[in-house]
């Protein structure tokens, strides 16, 4: 086996976390291991997952933040409600409602009137 084998610079994601720690980088294995998987940058066999040098460079790569532009407006920011145009259908409900209510307060007054 040649002396700088893949399988010697493979490492377990407690000693990915261990080593991420002595750089100053605090993350535990849970996350790393999820990310890991979710981006395809781990090895497993079996029920055994491995990490490799490039795999690692891959998920922190990925952990990148996207650039924003200069007017976008980030997803936390309150959005604006979209506007909905009035149409010609709207304004007849409108008028239909307005007639409707109309033609009840005259009932309304004739009863009252009539006793």
């Amino acid at each position: 086996m040649p002396e700088n084998s893949t399988l010697d610079e493979a490492m377990t994601p407690a000693a990915a976390v261990a080593k991420l720690h002595a750089a100053g980088i605090h993350v535990s294995e849970r996350p790393l291991r999820e990310r890991a998987r979710a981006l395809g940058a781990c090895r497993v066999i079996g029920k055994a997952l491995f990490l490799l040098p490039a795999d690692i460079e891959t998920t922190l790569e990925a952990a990148k933040p996207k650039p924003r532009g200069r007017y976008e407006v980030s997803h936390y920011e309150p959005q604006p409600a979209p506007i909905k145009r009035w149409t010609d259908a709207d304004s007849e409900k409108l008028r239909e409602r307005l007639v409707n209510l109309n033609k009840q307060k005259n009932k309304a007054a004739r009863k009252t009137r009539a006793k």
